[in-house]
């Protein structure tokens, strides 16, 4: 466990009941394995530093559904020695279930707040398109996205909903087998499915972020980063919604490769949506 974490983690952590700052000191530190992650997982350390972020955990029973929240307020003071009155800015994560996509979904929340950009436009586009123009090859991740991203999302208000598909994609990325093992696919079939929302966070908006985050400690996680990564298990054939086994090619024998679909296919996503965005600029 990362020393750099543990010092920068503990005095901005409260308990409410037993302590396990080690515990979520690991789920954090194991979230570097996804290099996405990384400016925002740096980010929310730069703030903890700063203290204008802290964490408040509170496990609670199963029964509660509310396993989790972000919280913003300014506290008002004066300072003595230039006579004027300033507002300091403080973020709270509270969480009340440690677990890696709870805990990836509430800072998804507090990066995108910190980061002061707007994600309405852009990142909107992105993610209507993956959703609207691409399937999973996954079961699981078909069935974990449409729970997530379009059932979960009813309830909330118009004005939210953006923000709770961002956080979301985060959260689907943390439960991926990359990061807990035991995951039902991987931090690629994730990538691949949201091609140009992951395009937008690495190529736009994580750029954005850098500028916020302290370089002494991005330096200090690149080596926790390589460290912390582990081998990627293969995947599962028999977990594929369109199972190779049951397409054929025009001699109408079984066809591996019009059944293994490459990375090119979501490039031509991307360079689809990019087109039908540049079209609508003209």
């Amino acid at each position: 466990m990362s020393n750099l974490i543990t010092n920068i983690f503990t005095p901005q952590t409260k308990f409410e009941g037993s302590n396990n700052i080690n515990k979520l000191i690991n789920f954090f530190t194991n979230l570097y394995r996804i290099d996405l992650f990384k400016d925002g997982l740096d980010l929310i350390l730069t703030k903890l530093q700063q203290q204008e972020l802290s964490f408040e955990v509170k496990i609670i029973k199963d029964w509660d559904t509310n396993v989790g929240c972000f919280l913003t307020t300014q506290r008002g003071f004066f300072d003595r020695a230039v006579g004027k009155f300033f507002h300091k800015k403080e973020l709270k994560i509270i969480l009340r279930q440690l677990s890696y996509n709870v805990l990836a979904h509430e800072m998804a929340h507090a990066v995108d707040f910190e980061s002061g950009a707007s994600i309405s436009d852009e990142f909107r586009k992105c993610i209507a398109f993956d959703m609207q123009n691409n399937q999973p090859h996954i079961i699981t991740l078909k069935a974990e996205a449409k729970r997530l991203m379009i059932d979960a999302v009813k309830s909330y208000p118009a004005q939210q909903i953006l923000a709770e598909l961002f956080a979301r994609y985060f959260e689907l990325l943390a439960i991926s087998r990359d990061v807990c093992g035991n995951g039902d696919f991987k931090v690629e079939d994730v990538k691949n499915y949201f091609i140009n929302t992951s395009k937008f966070i690495t190529e736009i908006f994580n750029p954005n972020i850098k500028k916020l985050i302290d370089q002494n400690i991005a330096n200090q996680t690149s080596e926790i980063a390589r460290n912390i990564k582990n081998d990627k298990p293969q995947q599962n054939f028999s977990e594929k919604i369109d199972s190779f086994h049951k397409k054929i090619d025009d001699s109408g024998q079984k066809s591996w490769s019009k059944n293994t679909r490459s990375n090119s296919m979501y490039q031509q996503s991307w360079q689809n949506f990019k087109q039908i965005s540049d079209n609508k600029e003209e």
